[in-house]
């Protein structure tokens, strides 16, 4: 009997490290389907130009919040969010009330929210 509570213990352990070998495997599955991770920059009249003038250079593009990081791909759990693009910069669309509905070609549906425009980086 005492043979057989010590094969136990063994064998329990091995059950145990599973859940972590395999959430690490999940992070690394997902991570290598999002690609890196895409810097979020705040609207700057300084750095894009007045918006009632500049907006037609820009591009609108939708990007995918997961776990407070912005990426080019989608997966599960992933939220759309609307931003433009100029050459390699992405940034959040202006906060000014008449800018809402300005841009047609703009997905108001997926705007940012709150914690994007907390997570984007400023321009000094």
């Amino acid at each position: 009997m005492r043979i057989a509570s010590l094969l136990a213990i063994p064998v329990f352990a091995g059950l145990l490290a599973l859940p972590t070998g395999a959430s690490a495997q999940v992070s690394v599955r997902i991570g290598a389907r999002l690609g890196p991770a895409i810097t979020l920059n705040a609207y700057s009249q300084q750095q894009y130009g007045d918006w009632r003038t500049s907006y037609r250079q820009w591009k609108p593009t939708t990007v995918y919040a997961y776990n407070g990081q912005y990426y080019q791909h989608s997966v599960r759990g992933a939220r759309a969010v609307q931003v433009y693009r100029r050459g390699n910069e992405h940034f959040l669309p202006p906060q000014d009330q008449a800018w809402v509905g300005h841009d047609r070609r703009y997905n108001n549906r997926h705007r940012p929210n709150n914690d994007d425009y907390g997570r984007a980086q400023r321009h000094n």
